[in-house]
């Protein structure tokens, strides 16, 4: 299936009830097509998924034109990026979008062990196959882990062009002056990087509008959010983490999904609530990361759940400081909202998180071959077993492909456990 053929336009009716067999839904293009047609009463949701299809290819194509462009993170990186006249290219979003060849690329090219990391070994790949069409620039920051930062200098021996950011982590407690000295230093970098994209420093006050949009953006975001925790069947579970992703980094078009944003509220608050099919909708968190494997969130929504609070890389519970130069309220940003590091200091956000979502449970989720996620999510899971939370470790693949028949089997056994 083609991404054109993703993109004809439904009807704009309800999509007929017809059962789907395993082998029409095996590929992420057709999980996608599929929640399209069960949105088809949301003009809003189909244009988010054409954003989120053509994102990755556009970006290439406008770099192929002349446009600057650079592989990011897509986490915080959009207020620096556009003030540079930058299309941010998120690398989240190209394991979602790739080929099947790019772990044996990997494994076979870069000789990475069969252990490694399933988000590193896709993206080496990905940018293996992809080195003669797609963009070569990347801002990358050293604070991931470290076989992203052994993967940064793979990918610069294949001729990509990288810029790496020093990493700043933020202790649990510190001293007023350490923490501010930490902003200073972080700013530092990010002028760095801009300086590295343009050739000057930032233009500080293309980086506060830019600010200043992001916050719009945002708020809007979370409006969206808390209708849809009234209505929760309104947009399905899939639908939502692309719309929380797009939040870091527009798709590369801040105008377009900004729209996308206004017609989905235009839609939600105006839209009859949608009355579940088995009794109640479970309340779900969903914690780490957003995760390639579609079927999950499909099943999670078949079996009578939503997710409905999530707490991942992208921030979007907070805004941005105005009243500080714009590179330090990107630092602070970075700093006050990361949820890597110890999982010691994420367990009062997810408190929070599971407290306004209402959730009954939660579901923990980490790639395959993560050197801590595994060990992170069963300090989490312990610490809220203790307080009667129930949750499931989920471990899946960063490339394309259907999720196994056993994942599927312990999401619904989970969500159906809460009915």
């Amino acid at each position: 299936m083609s991404l054109e053929q993703l993109r004809e336009p439904t009807n704009g009716g309800p999509a007929p009830c017809r059962r789907k067999t395993r082998k029409e839904l095996e590929s992420q293009l057709a999980y996608i097509r599929q929640s399209k047609l069960d949105h088809g009463y949301s003009k809003a949701v189909g244009r988010l998924f054409d954003l989120a299809t053509s994102y990755v290819e556009d970006a290439e194509a406008a770099a192929r034109a002349g446009r600057k462009a650079a592989w990011v993170m897509g986490l915080w990186d959009a207020p620096l990026l556009y003030a540079c006249d930058t299309i941010p290219v998120s690398l989240t979003e190209l394991g979602r979008m790739g080929s099947l060849e790019a772990v044996t690329v990997a494994e076979d090219y870069f000789q990475l062990p069969k252990e490694t990391c399933s988000m590193v070994s896709s993206l080496l790949g990905e940018w293996y196959l992809r080195r003669d069409t797609t963009v070569r620039r990347m801002v990358v920051f050293n604070g991931s882990c470290e076989p992203l930062n052994l993967a940064w200098e793979l990918v610069r021996q294949e001729g990509y062009d990288v810029y790496r950011i020093e990493a700043v982590n933020r202790p649990f407690a510190d001293e007023e002056g350490r923490y501010q000295q930490m902003v200073r230093f972080l700013a530092d970098e990010l002028n760095g990087a801009a300086r590295w994209l343009t050739g000057q420093s930032i233009d500080e006050n293309k980086a506060a509008r830019e600010i200043k949009r992001v916050n719009r953006i945002l708020a809007k975001l979370r409006r969206v959010l808390d209708r849809r925790r009234q209505n929760p069947l309104f947009i399905k579970s899939l639908a939502t983490m692309f719309l929380l992703m797009g939040s870091g980094h527009y798709f590369g078009k801040p105008e377009e999904y900004e729209e996308v944003l206004d017609l989905l509220l235009q839609e939600i608050e105006a839209a009859e609530v949608i009355s579940p099919a088995k009794g109640k909708v479970v309340p779900l968190a969903w914690i780490g990361g957003r995760g390639q494997e579609f079927g999950v969130y499909k099943a999670i929504d078949d079996c009578g759940g939503a997710v409905l609070g999530w707490q991942t890389p992208n921030v979007f519970t907070h805004d941005w400081r105005e009243d500080i130069p714009p590179l330090e309220a990107i630092a602070e940003f970075m700093l006050s909202g990361r949820v890597i590091g110890s999982p010691v200091h994420r367990l009062k956000t997810i408190e929070g998180v599971i407290e306004r979502s209402g959730s009954r449970g939660i579901l923990f989720y980490g790639y395959v071959g993560c050197s801590f996620a595994g060990i992170h999510s069963e300090i989490m899971r312990d610490h809220f077993h203790r307080k009667g939370v129930p949750s499931i470790s989920l471990e899946g693949t960063f490339q394309v492909g259907p999720p196994s028949g056993q994942l599927l089997t312990r999401v619904r056994a989970f969500v159906e456990m809460l009915s």
